[in-house]
């Protein structure tokens, strides 16, 4: 499996999710003549029947880890995080050594003050954390 398998399973699991609109704040960078982009790519889903909101996030950064805050207000501290990268951005797998870029699953307590929390996404990485909504 090609470390692009990981992502595409990962999203697979947010089927059938509604999807949910966000407002993003990044530093931002211009290739070219094109418009400028977000270092921060995002987008986020909503499972009604598990109560868990999965924001994804892609840090297109290669040098800057990318600290944020979530404006939430309804989402529990402890956190799931799904996260991938690797500092040779063009690692792949070969026949007996196919664990070289792998995703990793951590829990986390995000510190909620005043209905934010600041979380930290590593440079170069896709990360999806996986909020639990207070019912």
């Amino acid at each position: 499996m090609q470390p692009i398998y990981f992502p595409i399973a990962e999203y697979a699991k947010q089927k059938g999710n509604q999807s949910i609109d966000l407002w993003v704040s990044s530093p931002t960078y211009q290739v070219a003549n094109k418009p400028k982009l977000n270092y921060l790519d995002t987008s986020a889903t909503y499972d009604a029947k598990s109560g868990y909101v999965y924001l994804n996030v892609l840090n297109r950064s290669e040098k800057m880890d990318m600290a944020t805050n979530i404006e939430n207000g309804q989402l529990e501290s402890q956190v799931q995080v799904w996260e991938m990268n690797h500092p040779d951005l063009k690692a792949t797998h070969t026949f007996g050594d196919d664990t070289k870029v792998r995703p990793r699953i951590k829990m986390v307590n995000l510190a909620m003050a005043q209905g934010s929390a600041s979380y930290t996404f590593p440079k170069s990485s896709l990360t999806i954390l996986r909020l639990k909504v207070k019912r």
